[in-house]
């Protein structure tokens, strides 16, 4: 399912800004919309060969249509999709892209 027109709006406004504060000359930060999941991507040169880049999925956002609030999951290791622990996963988008932002846990960046 497609994230509604308003929705879409939102999330491009917002993610925008978000990803061009923490990308820099190195790091690309972007995201990525599939349905009514939005994947925040980070890019950056490889250690060993800086001509090679790598992306990591760093957090998605999944949109719920009928309660209107997002969930925020975080990628594990092995880049699979898990629940944000604090119980602080279900909310508006602008809190939960704070939360990534700020990163209390430690989970999203290096």
């Amino acid at each position: 399912m497609a994230l509604p027109d308003e929705e879409l709006a939102r999330v491009q406004e917002l993610l925008d800004a978000f990803c061009r504060a923490r990308s820099g000359a190195a790091v690309t930060v972007a995201y990525q919309i599939r349905g009514n999941r939005v994947t925040l991507v980070e890019t950056r040169p490889l250690f060993i060969d800086p001509t090679i880049r790598n992306s990591v999925n760093v957090a998605q956002f999944e949109f719920d249509p009928e309660l209107q609030v997002w969930t925020l999951y975080w990628y594990d290791r092995k880049n699979r999709r898990q629940p944000y622990p604090t119980g602080r996963n279900r909310d508006t988008l602008e809190k939960l892209v704070a939360e990534v932002g700020v990163d209390p846990t430690g989970i999203f960046w290096d």
